[in-house]
């Protein structure tokens, strides 16, 4: 009974207790950052059975909605957003970049303004990382299951789960803001070429760009690779196994994302090449 219940005790430390006791009280006030990592599992859990389970059931039997509209307005909202946020960062947080050159734990009793208006900041970004689970949701209503791989849901579920603890310890890291700032930058370019593809064969001649997009993704994990490894040498007072868990996620990332890079357009060259001789 004694080791069923360290056990217990264990999980629900690592779960709920760490991350009350090691949270900046700066995030608090902000909805899901006022317990523990229960909430952020429990959500990504009933996300991953309805795109595994109930979804694909509850298709079965229909036919694929017709979801132009609501498609369309939702890339134009994660483009918008997406923008805003990049360039909220790129004009007013980064002091021309020398922001990424401080690797000193930050301050947690600084309330500035300006301090938590970053904090806000990053913030709206994390809930777009939500917002990006809604195109899982779309793939399944209109029975496009074999685009949900596992690729899409690794990623889909995980970097929610890694922001809440990056943004519930140290939500103003040089390495959060790095990381929001690129990743707003493409998911802006994502959503604009989602958007414009959805008009189908009228700007299909204009989307020649696509396999960019996944070259940028694949650069952002040099570029955040790169900065690991400085950060390694350079940084002080972060708490070690959120760095170690954001380090070794991304050459897992870099990976899959070439994998895909590969199949989906090297691969493809060839073929044509091939097919031309």
């Amino acid at each position: 009974m004694n080791i069923i219940q360290k056990i217990c005790d264990g999980i629900w430390y690592c779960l709920h207790q760490y991350w009350i006791d090691e949270a900046d009280q700066r995030t608090k006030h902000l909805p899901m950052f006022d317990n523990g990592l229960e909430i952020p599992l429990l959500l990504l859990l009933i996300y991953l059975i309805f795109v595994k389970i109930i979804g694909p059931w509850f298709m079965k039997n229909r036919k694929p909605f017709d979801l132009f509209l609501p498609m369309l307005l939702y890339d134009l909202f994660m483009t918008i957003s997406n923008g805003i946020i990049f360039f909220s960062i790129l004009l007013f947080h980064i002091d021309f970049g020398r922001r990424f050159l401080l690797f000193k734990f930050p301050d947690r009793n600084d309330y500035s303004i300006q301090t938590m208006n970053e904090i806000n900041n990053g913030y709206l970004c994390y809930l777009t990382r939500w917002a990006d689970l809604l195109d899982t949701v779309f793939f399944v209503l209109r029975k496009k299951q074999q685009q949900i791989t596992f690729l899409h849901l690794y990623h889909h579920t995980l970097v929610p789960i890694i922001g809440w603890m990056v943004l519930k310890i140290t939500p103003l890291a040089p390495v959060v803001i790095l990381f929001f700032m690129i990743n707003s930058f493409i998911h802006m370019i994502m959503y604009l070429y989602y958007a414009l593809a959805a008009f189908g064969n009228r700007f299909r001649k204009y989307l020649w760009w696509k396999k960019f997009i996944t070259q940028l993704q694949l650069i952002q994990f040099l570029i955040f690779g790169f900065y690991s490894i400085v950060m390694l040498f350079l940084a002080k007072g972060f708490p070690s196994f959120i760095f170690w868990l954001g380090f070794a996620q991304n050459p897992f990332f870099f990976y899959m994302f070439y994998d895909f890079y590969r199949k989906s357009y090297l691969n493809k060259n060839k073929q044509n090449s091939n097919s031309k001789r």
